[in-house]
């Protein structure tokens, strides 16, 4: 059984844990078969097509199931976090995942189980492979950030990304296996980029930033410093582009900031209002006066709070955008 049936499977045993309770008829997986959606039939007519949602941003999700019929479908994941769970369910989108937590509506009932807490044996790691470790997600990134740089050499990767060659060849080569990377001309081109932002995103909230080092403090930002060591993260790129409001501050170093922890007068707090996180790139890849929004992208998502999801989403459609 493959990843996405076993996904099914576990998801439809908790739907029918809380069917069962109720004393209400479980419900029976249809096997999905050529040209037809697996779906799950919850009798008297009720028949949902499976979508499985493990690494859609929300706003796809809810547009998926516009396309096809809200009523006619059923979102499943390994976890739907409860500000992800809310965007769903004031969608009117129906939802189940391996927690409990679900929302359906079949026929004129309504059933709805919020704030189950993430299973402890989920798996961390979304994507296993070595382009999902930490220094194979370093590659990814800058190949997805740098746009001629997938007609770079190897070395030149390497050196970029601030990994071995011996990495990036490895790299590249799962990437061309897995079919995320196609053969193009005297480089690659992406198979499906919107897919690996998507990978990369759910891959860096498991993998990457849990390695990172991120210190906290207290403070404003009333000297901002132009020497470009600190670069807008997350809540403080998207508030600066006006897509949201955030008292707090987040930001990348590229070095040292006693400059400026001494000028704005900011204080260690493991609960304070600023996040700084060391930059994962090499001073080879220095970047001037902002990160790519990709990483804005990520870093928001990773976040959980409705808020940033709405800016999540606008980030994605305003400067992600790309072909399927």
């Amino acid at each position: 059984m493959d990843k996405e049936q076993n996904l099914a499977t576990v998801v439809l045993s908790r739907i029918n844990d809380f069917l069962g309770e109720h004393g209400l008829a479980k419900a029976r997986r249809l096997r999905s078969r050529a040209g037809v959606a697996e779906r799950f039939n919850f009798g008297e007519g009720v028949c949902l097509e499976v979508l499985d949602a493990t690494l859609l941003a929300t706003a796809k999700v809810v547009e998926v199931c516009e396309l096809h019929g809200k009523k006619k479908v059923l979102a499943i994941a390994p976890y739907f976090s409860p500000a992800v769970a809310d965007r769903l369910s004031s969608a009117c989108v129906n939802y189940a995942d391996t927690a409990g937590n679900l929302h359906l509506r079949l026929g004129g009932n309504m059933l709805c189980v919020k704030n189950c807490p993430r299973p402890a044996a989920l798996i961390r790691r979304v994507t296993p492979g070595r382009c999902w470790n930490p220094q194979g997600m370093k590659v990814l990134f800058l190949l997805l950030t740098e746009s001629s740089a997938l007609q770079w050499t190897y070395r030149e990767i390497a050196k970029k990304s601030g990994v071995s060659l011996g990495t990036v060849s490895n790299v590249i080569q799962e990437a061309i296996g897995r079919q995320y990377l196609l053969k193009w001309d005297k480089g690659y081109r992406w198979g499906n980029k919107a897919r690996m932002i998507d990978l990369w995103t759910a891959n860096y909230a498991e993998i990457l930033l849990p390695r990172l080092d991120i210190e906290h403090y207290q403070g404003t930002m009333e000297h901002w410093e132009a020497d470009g060591v600190l670069l807008p993260a997350g809540e403080t790129a998207a508030a600066m582009a006006g897509l949201m409001k955030s008292t707090n501050l987040q930001f990348w170093r590229q070095g040292g900031i006693a400059k400026v922890i001494a000028r704005n007068r900011w204080r260690a707090d493991a609960n304070g209002n600023i996040e700084v996180i060391k930059a994962f790139w090499p001073e080879s890849r220095t970047l001037a006066k902002a990160v790519p929004w990709l990483l804005v992208y990520a870093g928001l998502m990773v976040l959980d709070d409705s808020r940033c999801h709405e800016a999540a989403e606008e980030v994605r459609r305003i400067y992600l955008e790309v072909e399927k």
